[in-house]
């Protein structure tokens, strides 16, 4: 089951819609970056738990099936995180933030008469930027392959 996403362009009916977009950009970026870093921490507290508790468990003799229950843990915290790669996504998404805060911080530190044309093509230029970061960053992590074995030396 896939969930839909409504499409929101409550921005555009605001007095300065180009903010409100911006502001819309940061509050996603700031629910993204949270949500990796949760998930980051949670991997790796629970990969360093099951691998710790799974030597513990074989030096205290456990039954073989908790202790390949607990290294079943282990191997799942692993996939886990090669296949989400939280960390990498959350320095992705606090770079976006922190880009993307710093641009609507410089446009509302302008007094309003100063919010020219120049000053929004600044700020839309960020947007657009982080965006296609964003998606550039993305499309890579989707697309790197492995790296081709070496031929085997021969005679």
């Amino acid at each position: 089951m896939t969930r839909r996403v409504v499409p929101d362009h409550s921005w555009a009916a605001q007095p300065d819609p180009l903010l409100a977009l911006a502001e819309r950009e940061l509050t996603f970026y700031t629910r993204s970056c949270d949500r990796a870093r949760r998930l980051h921490r949670g991997t790796e507290l629970g990969a360093l738990a099951t691998t710790s508790v799974t030597v513990v468990a074989a030096g205290l003799h456990a039954p073989a099936w908790l202790t390949a229950v607990i290294a079943g843990g282990a191997v799942f915290f692993t996939g886990m995180r090669q296949l989400f790669d939280p960390g990498s996504r959350w320095v992705l998404t606090a770079r976006a933030r922190e880009t993307l805060r710093r641009a609507v911080d410089r446009y509302l530190l302008l007094p309003e008469p100063e919010r020219d044309a120049a000053a929004r093509q600044t700020l839309r230029t960020v947007i657009e930027e982080v965006g296609a970061d964003e998606l550039r960053e993305w499309s890579e992590s989707r697309t790197r392959s492995p790296e081709p074995p070496l031929p085997a030396p021969g005679p």
